[in-house]
């Protein structure tokens, strides 16, 4: 393994908790950013430390000329490193503030605006579908974090694949 990509992988998760942790202490977890964009947002992320660590290990280590095999192998482990570090976070941030965000948002505007949009649902149930949605989600930390790791598999994955094609350097 290139303790390079490593340390990329371990930079990038840093990154990405660091990111979600201003998000979550900010306040901003039920803004419209922070609720519909923030996921992705680190998930793409990952894409510049592909690009930083490819970079690095073909101009400094093999001298300008890096095969794709070698800078897909380096992405992977910085794609390995990132996915475990962050479904870790992700795992503790929902234990300890995901079930209290659940709670806030199913009596926040967001989630009554939703309701008004569904024409089939009375005004008069607003309150009984709110409590209902409260006390019988059967919401687990680790759902929720399985859940988010289909993000990283298609982007993380792709990602990789697609920058360590572009990146790589043949000799001619």
């Amino acid at each position: 393994m290139n303790k390079k990509a490593l340390y990329f992988g371990v930079g990038y998760s840093l990154a990405a908790i660091a990111f979600k942790l201003f998000i979550l202490i900010g306040g901003y977890s039920l803004s419209t950013f922070g609720f519909f964009y923030s996921g992705i947002t680190s998930v793409l992320l990952i894409i510049p430390f592909y690009v930083m660590a490819i970079k690095s290990v073909r101009d400094k280590d093999y001298g300008g000329i890096i095969g794709g095999r070698e800078a897909a192998r380096i992405c992977m482990t910085i794609f390995a490193v990132g996915v475990v570090l962050v479904s870790i976070y992700n795992y503790f941030e929902f234990e300890y503030s995901g079930k209290a965000l659940a709670i806030d948002y199913y009596n926040s505007e967001q989630f009554m605006t939703f309701l008004k949009a569904q024409v089939k649902i009375k005004p008069e149930d607003y309150q009984k579908i709110i409590a209902e949605q409260i006390h019988t989600s059967e919401v687990s930390a680790f759902k929720a974090t399985t859940g988010k790791l289909f993000s990283y598999m298609l982007i993380g994955l792709s990602g990789a694949f697609i920058t360590s094609a572009i990146m790589k350097r043949s000799p001619k």
